[in-house]
C-alpha cells in the first residue's frame, strides 16, 4: 500500500505527509471545511469525490476527533476504509470515553455525568473540588470549568450543559504525563518511553522525555494503551494523557491520532511520531525505537515568528497559521547528552516559556 487519506487540513496532517514523503509513500490530505484535498504537501487543494476516494485510498486515518455531522469527511470517518472509525466512535464524547475505561478496568479521576443543575452540588458534596468538561469539543483549556473547594458554582453554566457535560473529581496530581504509541494493522505495538508534560490554563507548554523520575511506571502506561487500541481495533499512533497521583496512574485524555506531547519525536527518536504512524498504517514493520537523548519541545503559542529563536538551542517547526492569542503556531524541539545540560539550553526558550519552567527539569534532575 502506497497511499493513505488523512482527515483533517492542519498542521499535524501536513507533518504525516512529509513523514510518508521520505518514505516514498504518499499521505493526501482531506479539509472537511473547504471540501477539498490537499495532495501530499502541496497547499493547491482539488475537489475528490468518494468514488475517487474509494478508488485512491486503501486506507484512510485522522488528524483530529471531530467532523462535520454530513458531508464526504463524515461519510470516510465512519467507512470501513478509516482505521479511526471505532475511536472516533467513543473517544470525542468524554462520557463514552470514561464509560469504556470504566469497563475495561482502567482508573480514571472519579466522575458523573452533569444531566441536571442539581449534579452540581450533588457532586460538590460527593468529590469536593470538581472539572466539569463539556462531553465533546473542548480541547486547549476551552470547555472546561475548574472548581474549588468552596467556590463559588455560578461560573459553571450548569443549565446549558445539563446533558452535554460530565464532572470529575479534581486530582491533586503529582505529574502530567503522557505516552505515545502505535499499533500496527497486524495487531503489533510500538511505544516511546513516557513524557513529562506543564500545561499552563489548559495549553501544554513543555514536554520532556523520557520521563526518568517516572520510569517505574512505563510498563503500566503501555498496558492501558495497548488494551486501548486492541479494544478500539486501532491501527496508528494513539496518545494516552495521565495524571500521576501517589505513584499511580488515572488516565485523563485519550487522543487517537499523533499528540502535541509527541512533537519531541521529530528530533529526539531515530522516528518520530509521525513516520511511526505512516509505517503502522502501510505494512512497514514497528522496529524497536532508539531515543537519542533527554528532549525538550517547547510550544510556540500565540506569537508571531521570531528570528532570533534560529540562533537558539534545538530546531524550529513553523505551521504557517495565522497568529492569534492561545494559538499554537509552532513549536521548537531541544536535544542534548543531559538533563544538565538540556536544562541550560532551555533558557535561551525563558521568553516563550513562563515562570518556573525550571521546576520540571529540576524534579526529572532529582528523580524525585
Amino acid at each position: 500500500m502506497n497511499r493513505v487519506l488523512v482527515l483533517g487540513g492542519g498542521q499535524l496532517g501536513l507533518m504525516m505527509a512529509e513523514a510518508a514523503a521520505r518514505l516514498g509513500l504518499v499521505v493526501d490530505r482531506y479539509d472537511p471545511e473547504r471540501a477539498l484535498l490537499l495532495p501530499g504537501t502541496s497547499d493547491l487543494a482539488v475537489p475528490v469525490t468518494w468514488e475517487e476516494c474509494l478508488e485512491r485510498y486503501p486506507v484512510i486515518t485522522v488528524e483530529r476527533e471531530a467532523f462535520p455531522d454530513s458531508g464526504l469527511s463524515a461519510r470516510l470517518a465512519a467507512s470501513d476504509r478509516c482505521v479511526a472509525r471505532g475511536a472516533l466512535a467513543v473517544i470525542p464524547d468524554r462520557q463514552t470515553q470514561k464509560t469504556m475505561l470504566d469497563d475495561l478496568g482502567i482508573a480514571t479521576a472519579p466522575w458523573r455525568n452533569l444531566d441536571k443543575t442539581q449534579d452540581l452540588a450533588d457532586a460538590v458534596a460527593e468529590f469536593g473540588g470538581l472539572v466539569v468538561k463539556a462531553r465533546s469539543g473542548g480541547y486547549d483549556g476551552r470547555g472546561t470549568w475548574i472548581i474549588g473547594e468552596g467556590d463559588d458554582l455560578s461560573s459553571v453554566p450548569a443549565d446549558e450543559l445539563a446533558g452535554r457535560a460530565i464532572i470529575e473529581k479534581k486530582i491533586p496530581f503529582r505529574r502530567e504525563l503522557s505516552i505515545v504509541g502505535a499499533r500496527n494493522l497486524a495487531g503489533e505495538t510500538l511505544f516511546y518511553p513516557l513524557t513529562r508534560n506543564w500545561h499552563v490554563d489548559g495549553i501544554l507548554r513543555l514536554s520532556v522525555a523520557p520521563a526518568n523520575a517516572c520510569a517505574a511506571l512505563q510498563p503500566e502506561a503501555e498496558s492501558v494503551l495497548r488494551r486501548i487500541m486492541e479494544k478500539l481495533d486501532y491501527a496508528g499512533v494513539m496518545a494516552v494523557e495521565f495524571f500521576e497521583e501517589d505513584g499511580r496512574l488515572l488516565v485523563n485524555e485519550i487522543a487517537p491520532r499523533v499528540h502535541n506531547s509527541g512533537h519531541w519525536t521529530h528530533e529526539g527518536a531515530d522516528w518520530s511520531q509521525f513516520d511511526l504512524h505512516v509505517h503502522a498504517l502501510a505494512g512497514v514493520p514497528l522496529h524497536s525505537l532508539n531515543v537519542h537523548g533527554p528532549s525538550a519541545m517547547v510550544n510556540l503559542i500565540g506569537t508571531p515568528f521570531d528570528q532570533a529563536w534560529l540562533q537558539h538551542p534545538g530546531v524550529v517547526h513553523w505551521y504557517g497559521k495565522s497568529v492569534r492569542p492561545g494559538r499554537k503556531v509552532g513549536h521548537a524541539n531541544l536535544v542534548a547528552p543531559t538533563l544538565d545540560g538540556l536544562k541550560k539550553d532551555l533558557d535561551a526558550w525563558a521568553d516563550v516559556l513562563p515562570q518556573g519552567f525550571e521546576a520540571i527539569l529540576d524534579s526529572e534532575l532529582a528523580l524525585d
